[in-house]
């Protein structure tokens, strides 16, 4: 695995992948903040990830394909937020510890936030 993930190649060859544009148009990286505390998420169509930009992402494909399978890139989301953040292109919102705590079981047991998504109508 490539401990660098968001290096200047690997941000170069995702930035026109046809899903990070996509994903960038639909707003569907979000950082949620409540104080200190910071999660990043990606707001998928029909699931929701916990995703640590540049290191690690809840989603099959990063656990099956590049941690299981040690496949040389990994999800585009883990790459996405970086190409997210540098844009401009995170969506930002505070909220109080317990609906933080409450959208991160909802992404663990329901893999979907119905809390994150009412937010961000």
């Amino acid at each position: 695995m490539d401990e660098n993930l968001c290096s200047e190649k690997n941000v170069k060859s995702f930035e026109t992948y046809d899903k990070v544009v996509e994903a960038l148009a639909s707003r569907r990286f979000v950082r949620v903040s409540s104080g200190t505390l910071i999660l990043n998420v990606f707001r998928g169509q029909q699931r929701d990830h916990l995703v640590v930009p540049c290191m690690f992402c809840t989603c099959e494909d990063y656990v099956l394909n590049y941690l299981e399978r040690s496949r040389n890139t990994p999800c585009y989301h883990v790459i996405g937020f970086k190409i997210a953040e540098t844009r401009g292109k995170l969506v930002r919102i505070d909220v109080d510890p317990g609906t933080l705590a409450q959208i991160v079981e909802e992404i663990m047991f329901d893999k979907v936030s119905a809390t994150l998504r009412k937010l961000l109508r």
